[in-house]
């Protein structure tokens, strides 16, 4: 089986979704075209050596996980009826570089990864939380990413309480769902 060009196949309650990425030559520079059309590039950073172009695969991860949590929260906010005025996410990972450049004597991956985000919503601090167990249960790039490394949460909300005035809640837990 060859090489695919990128696509979208919905079949029923089925998502399958393809990339393609294309490098040329001894650059590191990759072309990756999205079924929707985007184009996107991706380098290795100056700071290694390289020339720095473009976002490097680990930040690519990082940014998928980032933006999986909000646009899942926004989504699930808005077909509740919920309004998130402003939602500000940071996602950190940690790995031996030791793993990629001598894979036979060390391990390869991330040993750790965690998500930060600041909420602001005039919704019910309660309402909130149940938004909030939505995401972290339907997110598909963080439940992929936990069943094989826990992710460390930090979340700091702006809320209402019961009474309808403003509350501050914190949410510190680590979502894993190994198998």
């Amino acid at each position: 089986m060859g090489v695919s060009k990128p696509y979208i196949i919905i079949d029923d309650f089925n998502y399958r979704f393809c990339v393609h990425a294309l490098s040329l030559g001894d650059d590191l520079l990759t072309k990756v075209s999205t079924a929707e059309g985007h184009v996107l590039n991706v380098d290795e950073p100056k700071t290694v050596g390289w020339l720095g172009r473009a976002p490097n695969p680990v930040e690519m991860f990082l940014t998928a996980l980032a933006t999986c949590f909000i646009i899942t929260l926004k989504l699930h906010a808005k077909r509740l009826g919920l309004v998130i005025d402003y939602v500000e996410v940071s996602s950190e990972g940690s790995f031996d570089i030791r793993g990629f450049i001598m894979p036979e004597k060390f391990t390869s991956g991330f040993k750790s990864l965690s998500l930060k985000a600041n909420i602001n919503t005039r919704v019910n601090c309660e309402k909130l939380l149940k938004l909030l167990n939505k995401v972290f249960n339907g997110w598909i790039v963080g439940s992929t990413v936990s069943r094989a490394i826990p992710i460390s949460i930090d979340i700091r909300a702006k809320c209402l309480d019961v009474d309808g005035n403003p509350k501050e809640l914190t949410i510190n837990e680590v979502i894993s769902k190994s198998r």
